[in-house]
C-alpha cells in the first residue's frame, strides 16, 4: 500500500495547518487525501463537504467513503469541476510537490484560499523553474512557514524539514445571482425558444423523474425492513451507484442536472457560448444553489442570460488571453518562462503558449486534458468567431477535438504544422505549442479589440488593417 511519498498528515500537523481557519458550510478540496487524516480533520469541524482525489487504488476505496471522490490523479481534474469551493488543503508528494501545488493554484477560484505542506527544501532552495515560479506564487500571494521535522513522531516517521505555505486567490467571481425563479413550475412554463418546447420539456421531466425514481428506491428499502423486522433484519439499505462509485441523492441530483445542462447546450447548438468561466459558472450555480429548481422556466433564463452577456464574456475572453500571452513575453517580471516570439504590449502575429500539449502512449501528440492554457486556445477561437461574426464548428474550431484521442493512421506528430480555424499552430514535447495567425487582418482586428478593452494605443501598422 505505501509508496515512497506516502506519509500520512499527523493531527498535530493538521492543528497547525489549519488552526484558525474558519471551516463551517466551506467546500474542501483534498488532492492528494491518502488515508483520509485531513479529510476526517475537516468533517469534524464543520466542512459541509469535502471532495478528494488519492492517485493510490487501495487508499481511494478508504478516502471514497468519507467525502466525495472526483478522482484518481488530481490533474485530470478540470476548474469548471471545482469552481465552487472555498478551500483547497493539501500534503502533496514530497517529490512532486511544487508541480502539484501550481496546479492546485490553478485548479483554485478567485476569492478561495489554498493551504498545503511540502518539503522545506521546495521552497527554500529554488534551484528549478518550477520551484522559483512556486517562490514567485508565495512571495506574490501568501506566506511561508518553516515547520521543522514535524515527521519524526508521525505514523510514517521522516526527518524531512516541512514547510507550510498558504496562498489566497484575489478577486471575485460574478455569479448569477438571484436571476432565476425558485418555484417548482415545471408544467405551465409558457414560453418559447429556439429549442423545441417539447424537447425542453421531456429533458425537465426526465430530470424530475430520476430524481424521483431514487426517492422511491429508498421508501422500498424501508418498506422492506418494516416487512423483514419481525425476523431480527431491520437495517436493510439501498444505494445508487454510477458504475462502481455508490452516490448519495444530493450528489446525484447535482451530477444529474450538471449532464442535463450539457444535454440543453448541445441540443441549442450553445456550445459557441461555453467558455471555460462560463462551464466554471454552472458548475458553481448547480453546487451552490440546491434551491433553485431545474425548470423549463429556468432553462429558458438560462438561455437569455448566456446570450445577453456573450459581448461581455469574450472581451473577458480577449483580455484574459493577452495577460497570458504578454506574460510569457521573454522578459516578463513574473518569474514565468518567456520566449521572445511574444510580445508584452500586444498578441504577436506568432506566439507561444506553454502546457497545452503532451506526449501520448504512442508517442503522438495530445491535448493535455484539463489544462487551462488547452482551453483558453479554444475560447480565443470562439471569441474571434464571434467577433468575426463566423459560425463557430466544433470540427473547425476546436483544439480539444482536434488534438483529442485519433485513430493511430491520424495520429498528430510533433513539430508539423496543422491548421486549426484561424490559426496555424504545431506542438513540441516539452508542452509548448507554436501559433501563428492565418490572415493579418484577423491578428489586427484581434488586437483592435483588445486595445479598445485594455485602454491602450495601437501602432499605426495595427491601427489602419482592417
Amino acid at each position: 500500500m505505501f509508496n515512497k511519498d506516502f506519509y500520512p498528515t499527523p493531527d498535530s500537523v493538521i492543528e497547525i495547518m489549519l488552526g484558525g481557519t474558519d471551516l463551517i458550510n466551506k467546500v474542501v478540496l483534498e488532492p492528494q487525501a491518502g488515508k483520509g487524516n485531513i479529510v476526517d480533520y475537516l468533517k469534524s469541524n464543520g466542512a459541509k463537504e469535502v471532495l478528494c482525489c488519492e492517485k493510490n487504488q487501495d487508499l481511494a476505496k478508504i478516502v471514497q467513503s468519507k467525502g466525495r471522490f472526483l478522482s484518481y490523479d488530481i490533474f485530470d481534474v478540470t476548474r469548471d469541476q471545482v469552481s465552487h469551493i472555498d478551500l483547497i488543503v493539501m500534503n502533496p508528494p514530497f517529490s512532486s510537490a511544487d508541480k502539484h501545488i501550481q496546479y492546485a493554484w490553478e485548479l483554485l477560484p478567485a476569492g478561495a484560499e489554498l493551504i498545503a505542506i511540502c518539503n522545506s527544501e521546495t521552497v527554500n532552495n529554488q534551484y528549478t523553474y518550477r520551484r522559483e515560479n512556486l517562490g514567485k506564487l508565495v512571495s506574490d500571494h501568501g506566506t511561508k512557514q518553516d515547520l521543522g521535522p514535524a515527521f519524526v513522531d508521525s505514523e510514517r516517521q521522516t526527518s524531512v524539514e516541512i514547510s507550510l505555505i498558504k496562498l489566497f486567490k484575489p478577486g471575485t467571481s460574478n455569479d448569477f445571482g438571484d436571476y432565476f425563479d425558485y418555484t417548482e413550475d415545471i408544467e405551465n412554463a409558457d414560453v418559447e425558444g429556439i429549442m423545441p418546447y417539447n424537447a425542453v420539456r421531456e429533458c425537465v421531466q426526465r430530470y424530475v423523474g430520476a430524481v424521483r425514481h431514487y426517492d422511491e428506491v429508498l421508501v422500498c428499502a424501508r418498506k422492506m425492513s418494516d416487512i423483514a423486522s419481525e425476523f431480527g433484519i431491520d437495517d436493510i439499505v439501498m444505494t445508487c451507484s454510477v458504475g462502481s462509485e455508490e452516490v448519495k441523492k444530493v450528489a446525484f441530483q447535482k451530477a444529474l442536472q450538471k449532464k442535463a445542462w450539457n444535454w440543453i447546450f448541445s441540443k441549442m447548438d450553445m456550445h459557441k457560448y461555453l467558455t471555460q468561466s462560463l462551464s466554471e459558472k454552472i458548475n458553481k450555480f448547480v453546487e451552490q444553489q440546491e434551491n433553485v429548481p431545474f425548470t423549463m422556466k429556468n432553462i429558458y433564463k438560462m438561455v437569455e442570460l448566456v446570450a445577453g452577456t456573450n459581448r461581455e464574456r469574450m472581451d473577458g475572453v480577449l483580455e484574459e488571453v493577452f495577460d497570458k500571452l504578454t506574460k510569457h513575453y521573454h522578459k516578463n517580471r513574473y518569474s514565468e518562462e518567456g520566449w521572445k516570439t511574444n510580445s508584452h504590449y500586444l498578441i504577436g502575429k506568432k506566439f507561444i503558449l506553454p502546457h497545452v500539449v503532451n506526449c501520448g502512449y504512442k508517442g503522438q501528440m495530445e491535448a493535455t486534458i484539463g489544462s487551462y492554457t488547452a482551453r483558453l486556445f479554444d475560447d480565443l477561437q470562439k471569441a474571434l468567431c464571434y467577433f468575426k461574426a463566423e459560425p463557430y464548428l466544433r470540427e473547425k474550431h476546436s483544439f480539444a477535438d482536434f488534438a483529442g484521442w485519433r485513430k493511430s493512421e491520424e495520429l498528430l506528430q510533433f513539430g508539423k504544422w496543422y491548421d486549426l480555424g484561424f490559426l496555424s499552430f504545431k506542438g513540441y514535447k516539452k508542452g509548448t505549442v507554436h501559433c501563428k495567425f492565418k490572415s493579418e487582418n484577423v491578428w489586427a482586428l484581434l488586437n483592435q479589440h483588445i486595445a479598445r478593452i485594455k485602454g491602450f494605443p495601437l501602432p499605426e501598422s495595427v491601427k489602419d488593417k482592417t
